[in-house]
């Protein structure tokens, strides 16, 4: 029950606020919702940022970026690194991307929850971006859910992918027990104040 309240929250007050907001190039969405010891994360990016193009792939070499991408953002360790006195692990990952034909599977690292059917229902209601090149504009979207054996000691996190994003700037939504606030980071500041103060 506690993650689909918090899968809620995150689609609520963070989701449907950027479902309205524009496409912009350079600029990302980190939204983050954290209760008790478990993290959901959704993640996404202009196509044109990630592999520097928003068409479907026209030869190999586009076809190899589109592939490398989606492996990097497949994996949530390239994406996120949680303070490490927090003991956090993956438990699911997903990406897909409306230049690809087909998304990769969701992995699933453990044990099933009583309400994993809700969670999985939340995970695949985006479908805006399988859209190819409707409108001109293409995403990646990932999402990761992680567990947190000490979620007391999660002061902070660091987004490595920032090192690869060469400029962009995401702009982040961080829900909590303690509340909600906004914030942005942009390499070279890669880390995230956990603190709601």
């Amino acid at each position: 029950m506690r993650r689909l309240a918090i899968a809620m929250a995150l689609s609520t007050s963070v989701g449907l606020a950027q479902a309205a907001g524009p496409h912009v190039h350079g600029q990302g969405n980190l939204d983050l919702a954290m209760a008790g010891g478990t993290l959901l994360v959704e993640l996404s990016l202009p196509a044109a940022d990630v592999v520097g193009f928003e068409h479907a792939p026209r030869d190999d070499d586009q076809k190899a970026l589109v592939k490398d991408a989606l492996a990097r953002l497949g994996k949530g360790t390239n994406v996120l690194e949680p303070a490490p006195a927090a003991a956090c692990k993956v438990t699911r990952e997903s990406v897909h991307s409306g230049l690809s034909d087909s998304e990769t599977e969701e992995h699933d690292h453990g044990e099933e929850s009583p309400d994993h059917d809700a969670d999985h229902d939340h995970d695949h209601d985006h479908d805006h971006d399988h859209d190819h090149d409707h409108g001109g504009h293409a995403d990646f979207e990932a999402r990761y859910r992680w567990h947190c054996d000490h979620p007391e000691k999660l002061e902070w996190i660091d987004v490595p992918l920032l090192e690869f994003l060469n400029g962009v700037t995401l702009k982040v939504q961080l829900v909590t027990d303690q509340g909600a606030r906004a914030d942005s980071l942009k390499a070279p500041r890669t880390r995230l104040s956990m603190d709601l103060r």
